[in-house]
């Protein structure tokens, strides 16, 4: 924060040294983070979302007592604190990229890449629980949480890379999320951000991607296979059967195509509920 600089005695201008959401007041940590009128509208939708009601807070300390303090119990505290670390971290990214990159940001897409970064961080960090996704973005009560071990994510074969990933897109707003992990759970790469996709199917292309593209990147074809594993039913069937695919989506499946042949074996799952597929390209 530019009120911490001051503080070390870095000379910053005033007209530089402005809450980066109303333009208005200094900018200091607590009304940046809670007391700004634009923040305080998101954190009212972000506790709207777990049908918790909102209370102003003046700072960190009562912000986080506000958050221990609701009543949630089970798995779904882990969800609620782990959305709120999300948020957190959210507001920090999106305050970096209005004063770094000249960024303009709306309410709805700070909202939405929240979310989205919150879905990533629990797929990475909450094995045991599966719910329904779709319904993460309305209500997470209504997500028809469940501790089924069988029904969550599974871990891939000896020697194997798994990349879960994710496409959305709401209200006009799009995200790309991916989670890769080892045999043993671990998280080794992930990535989220803000899609140009019109369409969920469009996004989860985009994010198979960038998946491959991490792959490749990191140089892991010579020791491990990798295995994508998405959520979505019509993209499953469109890389399964090629006479499926959309016109429109044609240069889409050539650009995965010569990632495929970058990254050596790779095999694609479909996982809902209980139902998993698989289907290897050649």
């Amino acid at each position: 924060m530019k009120g911490f600089l001051i503080k070390r005695g870095v000379k910053i201008h005033d007209s530089l040294n402005v809450c980066p959401w109303c333009n208005r007041e200094l900018e200091r940590a607590d009304h940046v983070f809670f007391n700004c009128n634009f923040i305080a509208g998101f954190w009212k939708r972000i506790f709207n979302w777990w049908d918790i009601e909102w209370l102003a807070v003046s700072n960190f300390e009562e912000f986080y007592m506000l958050c221990f303090k609701a009543k949630i119990i089970g798995s779904c505290k882990s969800l609620w604190l782990t959305s709120i670390a999300a948020s957190c971290w959210s507001i920090w990214l999106a305050r970096n990229e209005i004063i770094f990159d000249n960024k303009v940001l709306t309410m709805d897409t700070l909202i939405f890449h929240s979310k989205m970064r919150a879905l990533l961080w629990v797929r990475a960090a909450t094995e045991e629980c599966r719910f329904q996704e779709r319904l993460w973005w309305l209500c997470l009560y209504r997500c028809g949480l469940s501790n089924s071990g069988s029904a969550g994510w599974r871990s891939p074969p000896l020697g194997c890379l798994k990349f879960n990933v994710s496409g959305a897109a709401l209200e006009g707003e799009s995200g790309v999320g991916g989670v890769m992990r080892d045999e043993e759970g671990i998280v080794r790469a992930l990535f989220s951000g803000p899609s140009v996709a019109c369409d969920t199917e469009s996004a989860e292309l985009e994010a198979i991607i960038i998946a491959t593209d991490v792959f490749n990147d990191i140089g892991w074809k010579a020791s491990c296979s990798l295995i994508i594993e998405m959520g979505s039913r019509k993209v499953f069937n469109w890389i399964l059967e090629k006479s499926s695919r959309p016109w429109s989506q044609y240069s889409v499946f050539a650009e995965i195509d010569r990632r495929r042949a970058c990254a050596g074996k790779l095999t694609f799952f479909f996982l809902l509920r209980r139902v998993e597929m698989k289907w290897q390209m050649p």
